[in-house]
């Protein structure tokens, strides 16, 4: 069989995938996804990920209810017809045909593709990243979602991958704090050895406006992310201190180490920013010791063992 995908619970033939042109994923970028790895089989961190896509749901108006049990289904029967076992997995969740009034019509899509490491050079000698020229903006409504409109992102990639970085940093425009990256959360290791990064939300909350909008809304910085989640749960269970507060560019430049995380790479090591050196130029020890927990977090996982 051809590649297949999963297109509103039916496997279906990726060739004769059909989404109208009227759908608001398409027309409007009104959508949200999540990138999921699959380890032998395995998807990992699978009820988080359908967590946090819950959540942005309904902050943004979208019923979504995707059953555990069900998607992991989905995601097996792909992974047989694709003939893969390691595998990046995506759901992807759009508004559906705009021509419809209620949320019966989303649109849901799952696709498995084989899974393709980042160079283990850049493990061994670490990530170049670039700054931004794009600012994060803490009060627009899709900050902090893994939504599909995504072209500043790669706008932002494409510029870094012309100067041979693989990432680019994000900061608030007004103040110049750090939020994350294109595709993934930033941590930084203070001189003190403390493990840091942005918060997912501003620690104070907009007060309700003089428009007669009634209800406080809590600027976010950064988005959730699952692998950021169990690497700061880490920390704790490994007493490594570990904070998430709000950094400057002179906490980023002034870094004993730099990583960051996605589903995809893991912990990934960064040894310089443009041309400033991250201490001296190689993985640091917290870094490593981090990314060699997180990996044996994820191989525990995907011998079926509870964690």
């Amino acid at each position: 069989m051809s590649d297949v995908i999963v297109l509103n619970g039916q496997i279906t033939p990726a060739e004769d995938t059909h989404i109208s042109s009227f759908d608001a994923g398409l027309l409007h970028g009104a959508g949200l996804f999540e990138t999921i790895r699959v380890l032998r089989g395995t998807p990992l961190n699978l009820a988080d990920h359908l967590e946090r896509l819950t959540e942005s749901g309904r902050c943004l108006g979208m019923d979504i209810q995707l059953d555990p049990q069900i998607t992991t289904g989905w995601i097996s029967d792909l992974l047989e017809l694709n003939n893969i076992s390691d595998a990046r997995v995506r759901i992807t969740i759009s508004r559906g045909d705009t021509r419809q009034n209620a949320d019966e019509a989303l649109t849901t899509v799952v696709s498995a593709v084989p899974f393709e490491p980042y160079a283990p050079a850049l493990y061994e000698k670490g990530m170049a990243v670039i700054v931004s020229q794009y600012a994060q903006n803490p009060l627009g409504p899709l900050t902090g979602h893994k939504t599909t409109s995504y072209l500043d992102r790669l706008l932002a990639l494409r510029e870094a991958r012309a100067v041979h970085a693989g990432e680019a940093l994000w900061f608030t425009s007004a103040d110049k704090l750090l939020a994350e990256a294109c595709v993934s959360n930033v941590f930084i290791v203070f001189p003190d050895g403390t493990v840091a990064t942005p918060p997912s939300n501003f620690p104070v909350p907009v007060p309700p406006s003089a428009a007669g909008n009634g209800n406080s809304f809590a600027p976010r910085l950064a988005l959730p992310g699952i692998t950021r989640k169990h690497i700061l749960r880490l920390c704790a269970e490994n007493n490594i201190p570990a904070v998430q507060q709000m950094i400057t560019i002179h906490d980023v430049l002034s870094a004993r180490e730099i990583f960051l995380t996605n589903a995809i790479m893991g912990v990934m090591p960064v040894t310089y920013v443009e041309r400033h050196a991250v201490a001296d130029q190689k993985p640091g020890p917290l870094t490593l010791r981090l990314g060699a927990l997180y990996n044996a977090f994820i191989q525990e996982q995907s011998h079926g063992q509870a964690h």
